[in-house]
């Protein structure tokens, strides 16, 4: 239980800083769009990548399919970043055969587009659109009146090769096998 309990301190503290570039103040509420962006660049903290994928790579491509723009912009403030030990590199989705390593979508409406491509097999999907995880995509997050928690989807991460650490799983809200 402390494991478990430190970890999730971690995690969320990692989420604060994120938010605010420095200590979290307790009068300095991040904004959703912001724990949102925090979520997600913790989720690519946590997570291994297929070692195919990033073998050869400099930086982690994280591709936004979004169309709110403090969303885009708190996703943006991502970059130079490190994940395994690359820079985080944030661009837009353009649908011309991206080499995305991760990406983040808002929508249903967008996910289905994305969907129809298929150029994405090897990519981290994240949304936090209600019934992301049913739609095939991997970690859908929830931010609720209780907290910010999330859903992930392991039968399409491990069909990708994503391996999501044991502690990740304790304190997702549900895990879809």
């Amino acid at each position: 239980m402390i494991g478990k309990l430190c970890f999730a301190q971690l995690f969320f503290l990692l989420a604060a800083l994120v938010c605010h570039g420095g200590p979290a103040i307790a009068q300095d509420v991040p904004d959703e769009q912001a724990v949102r962006a925090a979520m997600v660049f913790n989720f690519l903290k946590f997570i291994e990548f297929p070692p195919e994928t990033i073998a050869n790579v400099q930086r982690i491509r994280l591709c936004t399919a979004v169309g709110d723009p403090q969303q885009a912009e708190a996703l943006a403030a991502l970059a130079g970043r490190k994940v395994a030990g690359r820079e985080l590199v944030v661009v837009r989705l353009t649908g011309r055969d991206d080499d995305c390593h991760a990406l983040y979508v808002d929508t249903r409406q967008r996910w289905n587009a994305v969907e129809e491509q298929r150029t994405l097999r090897r990519t981290l999907t994240i949304s936090a659109y209600p019934g992301f995880v049913r739609d095939g995509g991997m970690i859908e997050i929830a931010v609720q009146e209780s907290g910010t928690r999330f859903d992930i989807n392991m039968v399409e991460g491990r069909r990708a090769g994503f391996y999501f650490s044991a502690n990740l799983l304790r304190l997702a809200r549900r895990i879809h096998e």
